[in-house]
């Protein structure tokens, strides 16, 4: 825009710089009131040595506002910047608060920003160029840019859905090209996750992951969706050039992973199944710990993990409502033995599996808060070393087309021995969901809801574990369920 102003008194015009400009974006607020979810205690505050805050409350609302700017460079180019800002929550000053910094690049940095105010909380998600039918086949974009569907078991890079607490976005600088005709379409993508400062050397820096995708779909198919899907994470080593690793050290060799899957959906009248299935292959050198039950990463091993998830549902309309049951199913390999030479562990490239209004919305730590931190976190973003049931129901009445109500159970495990964490326990815990819909328009929808997580053995036997350990009073106060109370908006402009 500042560029189309400067020339505008020249030979060529904004009109001409800006063609077919479009301007759109999203708002979105969240607001989370909840208790134990990073303890699972109620208890007075500041009882015995640690964890010292018991008895936690969460009480926060905040925003993201998300603007996207289109248009034309040439007739058969074109370019597309996204602009975010969502650090600040409820109750605080308007210029930036690090409190609810989402990084575009990271699920797990959220550093303070060097500057603050508006300018120094506002990030650049999206900058890119698309190229049409280039050598009269492939459409090719370039720059920062978002990827996949969120919920995604495997690779997505963008802005989370509500479910997720500090309302996420990540972003891939990559090249991508799509290419289809009646039957096919194929889509590539060669980017990196993570990249060294321009003039430093990658020895001097945070290693390099460059990530890789190829991806088919058949088409044409009316009642039916089959594709398939391989991708490779390639993290460079900084260690020492041409040393071997050994077990539990990183050595100079490069961890290769390979995520090869298909996934497909039936529709079958009323109702509908989707599957998907996926396989780890590569080897494991970098030494990074990767969670409860996942291997610590011997220096060199091979990846081995796998998994899967089913869903099925259908629709029936009765009348005074329409009724639509599901059921859903993920299994994520585990390491039960970590110090063999394989990772049993299933490995994504960039998940946010988020099932459940609590596990889903508290699976990553945004400023600490995740499901059972305080003791040892439990909830993830990703399928891996998990077992997941899911059983609801959602009800539109004929009277309220634009409500949808939704009941869900969900129950949670771990696939392999978790280690440490539970002492040997699997069962993490089970949820009731209660969730209200309301589709204002097309672009507009209000959410709210309330929910429950009861602790299941895992985290019960951890608990104790860690009062005992502590020398803590908490010690046999008990294990209490979490509860969760929420309302959200999402405007699409």
């Amino acid at each position: 825009m500042a560029l189309g102003m400067l020339f505008s008194g020249s030979s060529v015009s904004a009109a001409e710089l800006l063609k077919n400009f479009r301007l759109g974006g999203q708002f979105d607020m969240q607001a989370t009131a909840a208790k134990n979810i990073t303890d699972m205690q109620t208890l007075p505050s500041q009882q015995g040595t640690a964890p010292a805050n018991t008895n936690d409350r969460t009480g926060d609302a905040q925003t993201r506002i998300m603007l996207t700017a289109d248009w034309d460079v040439l007739d058969d180019v074109h370019t597309k910047v996204t602009l975010r800002k969502n650090d600040r929550n409820y109750g605080t000053a308007g210029g930036g608060n690090a409190n609810f910094n989402g990084n575009s690049q990271s699920l797990t940095s959220n550093a303070a920003p060097a500057t603050a105010g508006v300018l120094g909380n506002t990030y650049v998600d999206q900058a890119l160029v698309k190229i049409d039918k280039l050598a009269g086949h492939v459409d090719l974009t370039l720059g920062r840019q978002f990827y996949g569907m969120a919920g995604d078991m495997v690779a997505f890079w963008g802005p989370s859905d509500k479910a997720a607490y500090g309302l996420w976005t990540t972003s891939l600088d990559a090249a991508r090209v799509d290419w289809s005709n009646d039957m096919l379409g194929v889509t590539g993508i060669v980017g990196k996750a993570t990249g060294h400062a321009l003039g430093t050397t990658v020895a001097n820096a945070v290693a390099d992951v460059d990530v890789r995708g190829l991806n088919v779909m058949l088409k044409g198919k009316e009642n039916m969706s089959v594709g398939a899907y391989l991708w490779n994470q390639v993290t460079h080593n900084l260690g020492n050039e041409g040393v071997s690793p050994s077990n539990g050290s990183a050595g100079g060799k490069n961890d290769y992973l390979y995520v090869l899957g298909a996934k497909g959906k039936v529709n079958l009248g009323m109702a509908w199944v989707s599957g998907e299935i996926a396989k780890n292959f590569g080897q494991h050198r970098v030494a990074v710990p990767t969670g409860p039950g996942l291997s610590a990463a011997p220096g060199n091993s091979s990846y081995t993990g796998w998994a899967m998830q089913v869903n099925a549902g259908a629709k029936a309309d009765l009348g005074m409502a329409s009724v639509s049951p599901w059921a859903h199913y993920g299994y994520g390999s585990g390491d039960g033995s970590p110090n063999d030479a394989k990772s049993h562990a299933f490995a994504a490239i960039s998940p946010d599996y988020r099932p459940g209004s609590i596990y889903g919305r508290f699976a990553v730590a945004q400023g600490g808060t995740a499901l059972n931190s305080t003791n040892g976190t439990v909830a993830s973003n990703s399928i891996s070393n998990r077992k997941v049931w899911g059983l609801g129901v959602k009800a539109t009445p004929g009277a309220m087309s634009k409500l949808t109500v939704g009941l869900s159970w969900w129950d949670y495990s771990f696939a392999a021995d978790p280690g440490p964490i539970a002492n040997g326990v699997k069962h993490i815990g089970s949820e009731g969901d209660l969730d209200l819909t309301w589709t204002h328009s097309e672009n507009v929808s209000i959410g709210t809801g309330v929910g429950q997580f009861w602790p299941g053995g895992a985290i019960k036997q951890n608990i104790q574990s860690t009062n005992v350990a502590q020398g803590s009073v908490n010690n046999g106060r008990g294990v209490n369920p979490a509860k969760l109370a929420y309302f959200d908006v999402r405007v699409k402009f």
